[in-house]
């Protein structure tokens, strides 16, 4: 019985260490992903003409992304700083007096099949695949 009980231990022992390798692959291949997608966003930020103002950060200087995070399921944000983020509303969408760039959807369609590429090579190559 005593045997039986160690098998049993070792099993659990090797699914928790598969377990916690799983989420360690995850969590890299969501960064490199990030990254990406991050690159892209700097990429496809438009600057404006009227960028003089030395006490305003632009948001193409601006792209941060955060590490992944865990909540049910393993993401990461990838957007503007506090300084630009409110102004965001205003260029990608347009205003009144401004046409609309769509710089942000831009990112997004262009960059989805590049950002899963790159998690789907990271996390074979953290898991040994």
């Amino acid at each position: 019985m005593a045997r039986e009980n160690d098998g049993i231990k070792n099993i659990e022992k090797e699914l928790n260490k598969l377990a916690r390798k799983n989420v360690r692959a995850a969590k890299s291949a969501v960064s490199a992903g990030a990254q990406i997608y991050a690159a892209g966003l700097e990429k496809n930020t438009p600057r404006g003409r009227g960028d003089q103002d030395p006490h305003k950060t632009h948001m193409k200087d601006n792209v941060v992304y955060l590490k992944p995070r865990e909540d049910g399921e393993i993401y990461s944000n990838v957007g503007y700083g506090k300084e630009t983020a409110a102004r965001l509303h205003f260029s990608n969408f347009g205003t009144i007096k401004q046409r609309p760039q769509h710089f942000v959807e831009r990112t997004v369609n262009e960059y989805t099949a590049a950002v899963l590429q790159k998690v789907q090579e990271v996390y074979r190559r953290e898991l040994g695949l």
